[in-house]
């Protein structure tokens, strides 16, 4: 008896054990760039995935005063999209937090500035 196989189920059969990609195996959908400025800082929230998803984050910017912004949004497969931007006063003690969650990892933060050493 033969078999045809789609090309795309083929492909996986043919894997080596553990070799079979898992979600979470995907680098981080979120990221920030963060750029220190002549009293204070800017910072852009990126958004970019290999493909389309929800997410959802909460990013917090400390320095001479605190904002946050959170937000829910759909990444499309291999675009990168800036979320949000923001800019503070700040001197040298900022603190930048991105809580986020992604469907199949656990939810992860990013922080940089002064608060990333304690």
């Amino acid at each position: 008896m033969t078999m045809i196989y789609h090309a795309g189920l083929a492909a996986f059969l043919l894997l080596a054990p553990g070799t079979v990609p898992a979600m979470n195996d995907d680098p981080r959908a979120l990221t920030l760039d963060v750029q220190q400025r002549d009293g204070g800082i800017d910072v852009q929230l990126i958004g970019h995935s290999a493909h389309t998803q929800q997410v959802s984050y909460t990013l917090e910017v400390t320095g001479n005063s605190t904002s946050r912004h959170s937000g829910k949004t759909t990444l499309t497969a291999g675009n990168t999209a800036i979320l949000s931007t923001m800019r503070a006063s700040a001197s040298d003690n900022w603190c930048v937090k991105l809580v986020a969650e992604e469907p199949g990892r656990s939810p992860y933060e990013v922080i940089e500035g002064s608060c990333a050493e304690d």
